[in-house]
């Protein structure tokens, strides 16, 4: 499933995953001060915002999703932020991910955060 993203900033990548129901836009209260720093790619998730809508959805799908997405902007290791939703599809991406061996730090993912309200 192709991912819609909006992106901002130069620098290392830190992508933005939201909660449920959410959209990329949640972030962008802070995005354009983690713009100073980052490569700022905020992702609507199967299902919301402007992505693709499918009838099957669970954390492992929506992890896939995103290590196409990765794939497909060439991203070799990034820091990712995840809400609610959004964080248990970055653990899970995480945990999957670390496995291909695809940057020094051992996975795609050089810092996952998880952050609920």
């Amino acid at each position: 499933m192709q991912l819609h993203s909006k992106q901002l900033g130069h620098g290392e990548p830190l992508v933005l995953l939201h909660g449920l129901f959410g959209s990329a836009d949640n972030w962008f209260g802070v995005a354009p001060k983690l713009a100073e720093r980052f490569r700022v790619i905020a992702l609507d998730l199967r299902n919301h915002g402007h992505s693709p809508h499918d009838a099957e959805m669970d954390y492992p799908l929506m992890a896939a999703d995103v290590e196409k997405f990765f794939a497909e902007q060439n991203i070799k290791s990034a820091y990712v932020i995840g809400h609610s939703m959004g964080g248990k599809v970055a653990m899970q991406f995480a945990g999957f991910s670390g496995a291909r061996k695809k940057t020094h730090r051992g996975g795609y993912v050089a810092a996952c955060l998880r952050a609920d309200a």
